[in-house]
């Protein structure tokens, strides 16, 4: 009876207890005992994690594995439909999910490739089912074309086969056996999984992932850079050990070193006969103990030969050739004799005559190397076992100059140089395993159990002491090395140390390891050889059942021809790397690649902005620079300017353009290399503004560091402007604009994504050195970082510097911290490799002279190293000068080669340009391989020939220039010239560079051919050396050429191919008579073609050609080689703008992303739609998000259907959009369901105010929609048009929100809305309109008459804001406007008394400053801000009124201009100058006090507030006193005309107390005279406006008296106070005298109308006293009468006061007035006025007065005739006639002053009495009639003050 799994028995709060655990472990165990296995499994997979725990912690685990494997289905078809696809997904993903330093050894890399098996597997047996068990039909006859091959096989079906390296099927026998081995795989994975959960080191990981973690972990699954754990390479005590093998179980203490050449034998061996390769190894052990006796010790020669060669008898006719040799301890600290290199296994007929001669050979090493080769030690007396000796450490390698080419007897040569400098690797267990057997050795057993792996493997050979420096090397380096010198191998060789003390170190993290390189070929070859290293190392731990596994995998990948990978293709030759830097993990590690692909990696994860919050923020015109160039970066590399790209479509325009000797003297690499290394990439550009040198900072570089176009810098930087705008028009961007744009973005945010620990960058001098600063900021280890390269020979165009320069960059950046780079603690190392294993001497001597010459004309233009020298010698070069033939100089020399005479492929001609290989080809036809000097950059020729044609000829220096080498045939060294830096000698420094760069091509024997003059000096120098043979003349070329095989020809073939050099590719394939490679070169070769032609029609053909032949390419290739050429056909036909077919195969390739682009850029939306329908998966998310973004913004752009739904639901439509932030298509698709709210509220989230309200109007039946709309509006305008806010601006202003947001309201009938609504709106439609109208104050009545005193407020506010438009208002405007304003400061106060309740919240009075919106208070406290808030608004606004109306021409006291004519007054008539005027004038005073005391009294006094009220009054002063005396006075003011007259007159008695008490002197004059004119002021106010105000007292007391000299007790301001108040009015004249003798910046206006005052007083003492009616027949002004109760004064007061006058009078009339007084702006016109006011007043003086002395001196200041009087008591007729005269000359004054004037001022007072009849004097003077004085005051037509 099965029992059912509980699964609630396994909860986790059940098994965190050992109760719980028990009892779900008995339960587990009775399901396991009476139910399926399968069951169970399934029971425990539903539960995630709990599967993986209790396979971990199980007591009886065991057995259940047991079970699961027995349970494992046989049929292909069950399986699919088992419990093993969940358990082996479930598996795989937890042990994927795992660090990778938790596991050991290469477990990391199996649990990557297992991951990726199990999810393409699946697929792939759903399909190989279908053809085995259904009646497919083959799926890939080769007889059936392409498209109909394409309907009857789907191409994605295809494509996951070959994921599987599963070839389709032909048939269902295939199919099923296919099948068979891929249920092996997964049985095999299934025992991996199963044994690994059994590991008792993944216990803690399977209990955290059901259980929970017990600690809290980084949710990015990265330690913090302190808490790290250590890497492995650090802590390794012995390095060394890690590289090497397995030593093998009782082998000797003597190392067994293999050749490859024995390594070959011994495999071909057990290959024909494995018995006899077992007494092979057991003869290898023998030796490895030291058996050096009978047959194993046999020399090959006799003793004086030099270095013994030894053979060792294996059987009868079976020798072993070997060499006792010395090599390094592995820690390099000593030499050990203990090497037995191996060289091979022969017959006995093979040991031929090369033995002898290799002894010789190996002689030219030295007598040290032969000593040590020779000595042997026994091991004991006696016996015949010998031991290695030690020697110390030699301090260089041993070389030797002797040719390895060995002669034979018949005259032919062989070149044996690979048994001297080949590498050896040490015979381990891996080697073991590796090529021969699974060998168990047994010291009494069996010695070999059988063959085991049949595989070519990769073992870490012996490196030299140079290169053991620098593998053991603790800390960063540079290495520095010719071609060959072994840069790589020591690059690799500590990859492989750190790699493997990774492998066996516990708790260790996986070192994170990057290699980079510019060229893909080369990171490929350098990944494959690391890779086969590590899985050679790896083969010693194999079992037997795994090495079968692997021999049958080595022979079948034996069958298989080398892939053809796009060489030209950097940025995707790793297709399974991921697309952003930050989604690297450390299975990927380590990680070869391309620059140019790390690049786009890096480029994927950074972002832009022009944030000012950053140390360096970027302007915005910047950042959308650099966000344009990393967009290109991440999406668009066909806009990328390669070289390539550069020489086809840019320089020929610059050559046309520029017309220089850019084309002449230069080529299109150093004009590409100057751009991009030195205006773009140097470090000075890098700190220049946009990364760019500018010409001056160019123009004026070092011409010793920047050689090559120091003579024509200004040209050259024309056609670098040139280049930058034919750039900028194709939108184009090159490698130097997309590393800066890379680094600044890194310089304001951070990398994204784990640094790497070990940087290693091969061919460093490849890059820019900007890039170098790039890949430093990628490594976070100081001591991790492994330089390598050579600047002599720069393969990549637009690198120029030098390894100094790269150092001193490196350094500076660190220690400047701007690119946050740790600095390292310890000093970089730097290695030089100067010997050679690749070139022998003859090549190395040759060439190492021409860098010599380099680096002593132009030092500071290369990296100057030891003297290059060979391991190995050689042949000279030889020189042809050539024939005395002009039309083909070397004619006679390739005459030899036509008809089917060719070079061999290991044989080259290199020229100078396409233009010669054409020529010979021409001329000789298809004869050998032709490269360009600059083609074969990169390549070396590894067999005898390598042809240097006519490089002189061609070359741009002259013959005067080459002549300069010759200095260098002095051994003295050789000096440096001053010009040398300069043109046109820098031209010489790049054609030696270049010379160098072709020497170094050939790596056995150079030919150099040549005729012109210009060879002679090199050719001659060379010759002085001896470094060259001269050849005689009539050599035939057919005597150095080679026959090949088509294995040659096919290797040359490939070598070129990844050279990316196609057409000598086809030549090679064509002689290898490989026609399947042929095509595949030939399409690649189109594409070249393709893409360097400029002709837009042609380019788009040969694009199309191109595609055709990769299509058939693509025919002829494997399963898994077809995705690749159909994506290049793809490319080509999106090249060629056919978007439909590069879709096509696109989806042909398994692209699936690619066509949905192409479908996107052809606007196939529909199709687009399906691939995301039918391949999700297919697609990498963000492509997909991107892609299904463009889609619906396309569909509802359009307003289109897709053919698919996009969403199953309109709810997931939504969110959809919501999350994508495609708002617009949201809200269409709320708008079409009518859900108008939530449309609206989208446009809020928005920020679009507007939208939302258009979009609820369009449901304006909907009230509650209508409302809605509303309270947006009015929300809105609160916002922008709140209390203080220009609010008439704001809605005039078509950009503000609140205009946008009114204009929404235009069309919408306001009656439909509520009162207030309605009201509110048509305000703002209002002030929009007019802000100071009519309209806009009736609706300020309305809101106060309902109630709404906030809106009330608001409207009072916009109408105060007039305030910059009152200057030119008149009288009765500012009059209303003060009535206004009034309303609104009352309507202020009684907020601020609380008598109007206001809420803190509301929107309308938005008073509230920053810091109170930043934090957070009580009500209490926020209504307290509030009012303190308001008050300051209060006092700013009354303020600023009061500051405007004091500039208004209503409230200007200053005579008018109109009023004057010239210098002098002429008083016309002037209808505003009447008394209505003057009262209005003095109202709106008035008015302007009472709104200054309401403030105060609201908002309390403030510092200067009783200044302000001093300032009033002295404004009031002006406008009652007026200084114009035709202005009007107080007899003319109408009380009735005042506004709350009784209050004013209150408010300013009360300000005139507090003046005065406020009011004092201080000891100077100036202030003396402000105070005595503020108490003059003062009183007369009192005095015009009444009140009970004792000024007596407050001007007497201490302080506030003005002494008139400090000897008396007198007080000036009480005697003002006294004659002004009438109390005294004799004591003005002293007052009057003291201000004239010692004012200073006295108001003259104030002292002329306090000298009127006194003389208003004398009226009385006018005529002679003891008259009855004094005042009969007085003419006066009314004001003068306004009290006429005047105190009779005596005659000398008048007098004394006459005398005042006079002084007046004097200074106005002497042009100083302005040293006394203050005058406005108009002065002299100023004085004008008061000197007629003065003149008017003495007449009206001297028409009254009755004393002849006083008439006397009137006249005299008048400068009248003077009176001549003989006896003042006693008056002769003379006299009298001339007073009567004075008197009408004082009335004519009198009238002409007042002509016209509409103020009647003066009047004629005649007494009733009949006695003193008077005549009237003018018809413009009133007689008063009157009988007393009571009758004077009501005869006047005002009342008198209150």
């Amino acid at each position: 009876m099965a029992v059912p799994l509980d699964l609630d028995t396994f909860s986790v709060s059940k098994l965190q207890t050992e109760e719980g655990q028990r009892n779900a472990f008995e339960h587990l165990n009775d399901a396991l005992t009476f139910s399926h296995v399968e069951d169970v499994v399934h029971d425990l997979l539903s539960k995630p994690g709990l599967f993986v725990y209790i396979l971990s912690v199980f007591p009886d685990a065991t057995s259940m594995r047991t079970k699961i494997l027995d349970a494992f289905p046989t049929d292909p078809l069950a399986l699919q439909q088992s419990f093993i696809p969940p358990l082996l997904s479930t598996t795989s993903s937890f042990f994927f999910s795992l660090p990778s330093d938790a596991f050991h050894g290469d477990e990391s890399r199996t649990v990557g490739r297992y991951e990726r098996y199990i999810a393409d597997v699946w697929p792939a047996m759903a399909i190989l089912s279908s053809i085995a068990f259904g009646n497919a039909t083959p799926r890939n006859k080769m007889n059936v074309t392409f498209k109909e091959r394409k309907t009857a096989v789907s191409a994605h079906d295809a494509t996951i086969l070959r994921k599987l390296n599963v070839q389709l099927p032909s048939d269902s026998h295939i199919a099923m056996k296919t099948l068979g081995d891929i249920m092996a795989i997964i049985l095999q994975i299934l025992k991996f999984y199963l044994g690994l959960l059994a590991d008792p080191r993944f216990v803690g990981q399977c209990k955290d992932i059901y259980l929970g973690a017990s600690g809290a972990q980084d949710n990015e699954g990265e330690m913090e850079a302190g808490n790290v754990l250590p890497l492995a390479y650090a802590q390794a005590p012995h390095f060394e050990a890690t590289l090497a093998a397995s030593d093998i179980d009782r082998f000797g203490e003597w190392t067994i070193l293999m050749a490859c050449s024995a390594t070959r034998d011994l495999l071909q061996l057990r290959r024909r006969d494995a018995k006899r390769a077992e007494y092979v190894l057991k003869k290898i052990r023998q030796l490895s103990r030291g058996n050096f006796s009978g047959n194993n010790f046999k020399a090959l020669h006799g003793p004086s030969h030099g270095i013994p060669i030894y053979q060792a008898e294996v059987l009868s006719n079976l020798r072993l050739v070997y060499q006792i040799d010395c090599t390094l301890d592995d820690d390099g600290q000593a030499e050990r004799q203990e090497v037995i290199k191996i060289y091979g296994i022969y017959s006995h007929k093979q040991l031929d005559r090369i033995w002898p001669w290799l002894s010789k050979l190996l002689n030219g090493r030295g007598k040290v190397y032969r000593q040590r080769c020779t000595l042997r030690e026994l091991a004991a007396p006696g016996g015949g076992v010998y031991r290695p000796a030690i020697f110390p450490p030699r301090l260089e390698e041993f070389t030797m100059d002797q040719s390895p080419v060995f002669v034979h007897d018949d005259g032919t040569n062989e070149d044996h140089s690979w048994l001297i400098s080949s590498k050896c690797v040490k015979l381990s267990k891996a080697y073991l395993n590796g090529p021969y057997y699974c060998v168990v050795w047994n010291l009494y057993l069996t010695l070999v159990s059988g063959l085991i792996a049949e595989q070519e493997v990769e073992l870490p050979f012996q490196l030299t002491k140079k290169e053991w420096e620098i593998v053991r090397c603790p800390t960063s380096c540079y290495v520095i090395g010719r071609s060959g010198t072994g840069k790589t191998t020591a690059m690799v060789f500590k990859m492989l140390g750190i790699q493997r003390a990774w492998e066996q170190a516990s708790g260790a993290r996986k070192p994170r390891q990057l290699f980079v390189t510019r060229f893909p070929v080369l990171a490929a070859k350098v990944n494959e050889f690391f890779t086969s290293l590590i899985e050679s190392l790896a083969l010693a731990g194999r079992t037997q059942d795994e090495l079968r596994k692997l021999r049958s995998q080595a022979r079948n990948a034996e069958s298989q021809e080398p892939p053809m990978i796009n060489p030209m293709d950097a940025l995707n030759y790793r297709p399974g790397t991921p697309q952003k830097y930050s989604e690297l993990t450390d299975h990927d590690f380590p990680l070869f690649i391309t620059f140019d692909q790390l690049a786009r990696m890096v480029a994927a994860d950074t972002q832009v902005e022009d944030s000012k919050e950053h140390d360096r923020p970027i302007d915005s015109k910047e950042c959308a620079r650099l966000k344009f160039i990393l967009g290109k970066v991440i999406n668009d590399e066909s806009s990328f300017v390669t070289y390539s790209a550069f020489r086809t479509r840019y320089w020929p325009r610059l050559c046309d353009t520029s017309r220089s000797p850019l084309a002449r003297s230069f080529g299109p690499w150093l004009v590409f290399s100057e751009f991009m290394g030195v205006i773009k990439g140097s470090e000075t550009a890098f700190h220049s503004p946009n990364g760019i040198l500018d010409r001056h900072t160019y123009v004026n570089l070092s011409p010793r560091t920047y050689p090559v176009f120091a003579g024509d810098r200004h040209s050259l930087y024309g056609a670098f402007e040139l280049y930058s705008k034919l750039k900028s028009e194709k939108y184009g961007y090159d490698m130097a604009d997309r590393t800066y744009a890379i680094l600044k973005a890194l310089s304001c945010n951070p990398l994204k994504g784990q640094p790497v620990d070990y940087l290693y960058v091969d061919e460093v001098q490849d890059n820019l050195i900007i890039d170098t600063i790039l890949l430093r900021i990628l490594c976070r280890n100081a001591d991790g970082l492994f330089w390598a390269g050579d600047t002599a020979q720069t393969i990549s165009a637009g690198s120029s510097f030098r390894f100094a320069d790269l150092k001193a960059f490196i350094h500076r950046t660190e220690a400047a911290g701007s690119m946050a780079i740790q600095k390292s603690c310890t000093k970089p190392e730097v290695f030089e490799l100067p010997i050679n294993y690749r070139s022998h001497s003859g090549i190395v001597n040759c060439a190492q002279l021409v860098v010599k010459l380099v680096t002593d004309f132009w030092p500071d233009s290369i990296d100057k190293l030891q003297p290059e020298r060979a391991m190995l010698g050689g042949p000279k070069p030889v020189f042809f000068v050539g024939w005395p033939d002009e039309t083909f100089p070397f004619e006679p020399f390739f005459s030899g080669l036509r008809g089917s005479r060719e070079l061999g492929a290991e044989q080259c001609i290199i020229v100078r340009d396409n233009a010669v290989r054409e020529q010979i080809r021409e001329r000789f036809g298809d004869i050998a391989v032709i490269l360009t000097l600059e083609a074969s950059k990169g390549l070396e020729f590894d067999d005898f020939q390598v042809f240097l044609y006519n490089f002189f000829e061609d070359s741009a220096a002259t013959f005067l220039q080459w002549r300069i080498v010759l200095m260098g045939h002095s051994d003295k060294g050789i000096p440096l010239s001053r010009g040398m830096g300069g043109s046109p000698h820098s031209v010489l420094c790049n054609e030696l560079k270049n010379l160098y760069v072709g020497i170094t091509r050939a790596r056995k024997k150079l030919y150099l051919l040549d005729h012109s003059q210009k060879c002679e000096p090199m050719r001659e120098l060379w010759s002085k050396k001896g470094l060259i043979d001269v050849a005689p003349p009539g050599t035939n070329i057919c005597r150095y050429a080679d026959k090949s095989t088509p294995e040659q020809w096919a290797a040359a073939g490939h070598k070129l191919f990844n050279a990316c050099q196609f057409e000598e590719a086809i030549h090679c394939f064509e002689r290898a008579n490989l026609p399947k490679q042929l095509r595949i070169a030939q399409a690649y070769e189109l594409y070249e073609v393709a893409k360097s032609t400029v002709q837009a029609s042609e380019c788009r053909k040969v694009f199309l050609d191109a595609a055709e032949a990769f299509i058939q390419c693509a025919g002829e290739a494997l399963d898994t080689e077809k995705n690749r050429f159909y994506r290049e056909a793809a490319e080509c036909y999106a090249s060629a703008d056919n978007a439909h077919m590069a879709a096509e195969f696109y989806i042909a390739a398994d692209d699936f992303t690619g066509a949905a682009e192409q479908y996107h850029k052809a606007g196939c939306f529909d199709e687009i739609v399906q691939i995301l329908d039918r391949h999700p998966e297919k697609i990498a998310s963000s492509h997909r998000t991107r892609l299904l973004r463009t889609c619906v913004v396309h569909y509802y752009r359009n307003h289109l259907r897709p053919p698919i739904p996009l969403f199953s639901s309109t709810e997931d439509e939504l969110i959809y959009l919501e999350n994508q932030g495609l708002h617009k298509p949201r809200i269409n698709l709320l708008e079409s369901y009518g859900r108008f709210l939530e449309a609206a509220e989208v446009h809020l989230s928005l920020g679009q105010r507007c939208g939302a309200i258009e979009t609820l109007l369009k449901d304006q039946q909907n009230p509650g929609t209508l409302q809605r709309a509303v309270d947006l509006v009015l929300d809105s305008l609160w916002q922008e048009c709140s209390f203080e806010k220009p609010v008439h601006d704001i809605l005039q202003n078509k950009g503000s929100d609140a205009y946008k947001v009114l204009n929404c309201m235009q069309d919408i009938p306001l009656e439909h809305l509520g009162i207030s609504n309605s009201a509110e709106i048509r305000f703002f439609f209002a002030v929009q309109k007019s802000p100071f109208s009519e309209e806009v104050y009736q609706l300020g009545e309305e809101f106060f008459d309902r109630g709404e005193e906030v809106m009330a407020l608001m409207t009072f506010n916009v109408l105060s804001s007039q305030l910059p438009t009152l200057s030119s208002a008149d009288a009765a405007e500012f009059d209303k406007f003060l009535r206004r304003f009034e309303r609104y400061v009352r309507l202020l106060i009684s907020i601020l008394s609380d008598e109007v309740p206001l809420r803190v919240t509301d929107p309308k009075v938005d008073v509230s400053t920053p810091d109170f919106k930043q934090h957070r208070y009580l009500s209490t406290e926020m209504n307290d801000l509030l009012k303190a808030q308001l008050q300051a608004h209060l006092r700013q606004k009354v303020l600023d009124e009061n500051n405007a109306s004091c500039i208004s021409q209503a409230f200007s006291t200053q005579c008018p201009s109109s009023t004057t004519h010239g210098r002098k007054p002429r008083h016309k008539g002037q209808p505003h100058l009447n008394a209505a005027s003057h009262g209005m004038k003095i109202n709106l005073h008035l008015q302007q006090i009472r709104i200054l005391d309401l403030m105060f009294s609201a908002v309390g006094g403030h510092e200067n507030w009783l200044a302000s009220m001093t300032s009033a009054l002295t404004r009031l002063y002006a406008a009652i006193y007026c200084p114009i005396y035709v202005g009007g006075s107080t007899a003319d003011f109408d009380w009735n005309s005042i506004c709350n007259a009784a209050g004013c007159v209150r408010i300013v008695r009360e300000w005139i107390q507090k003046t005065v008490e406020y009011l004092e002197p201080v000891d100077q004059a100036t202030d003396y005279t402000d105070y005595l004119m503020n108490i003059i002021r003062a009183t007369c106010l009192h005095t015009a406006l009444g009140g009970q105000c004792h000024l007596q007292g407050y001007v007497s007391r201490d302080r506030c008296r003005v002494p008139y000299d400090p000897l008396t007790n007198g007080n000036v301001s009480g005697d003002i106070v006294a004659s002004l108040t009438g109390s005294n009015p004799i004591c003005g004249v002293p007052a009057l005298r003291f201000l004239l003798q010692n004012g200073d910046g006295m108001d003259l206006s104030v002292v002329c109308n306090f000298a009127e005052e006194m003389c208003s007083t004398f009226i009385l003492s006018l005529h002679p006293f003891g008259s009855s009616s004094p005042l009969h027949d007085l003419l006066v002004p009314r004001r003068w009468l306004m009290n006429p109760n005047k105190l009779v004064v005596r005659r000398d007061i008048i007098q004394g006061f006459l005398h005042c006058l006079r002084r007046l009078m004097n200074i106005l009339r002497s042009g100083k007035a302005h040293t006394r007084f203050y005058l406005p702006e108009d002065g002299e016109l100023f004085v004008d006025f008061i000197l007629d006011r003065m003149r008017r007043m003495l007449c009206i003086l001297g028409y009254n007065v009755r004393d002849v002395g006083l008439s006397k001196t009137i006249a005299e200041i008048l400068s009248l005739p003077p009176l001549e009087v003989d006896d003042p008591r006693n008056l002769s007729v003379q006299t009298l006639r001339q007073l009567v005269s004075l008197r009408r000359k004082c009335l004519e004054t009198i009238q002409a002053l007042d002509n016209d004037s509409t103020i009647q001022d003066l009047i004629h007072l005649v007494h009733k009495n009949g006695c003193y009849a008077a005549s009237p004097i003018s018809s413009r003077i009133p007689q008063l009639i009157f009988e007393d004085v009571a009758d004077i005051s009501r005869g006047m037509s005002q009342a008198p003050a209150l």
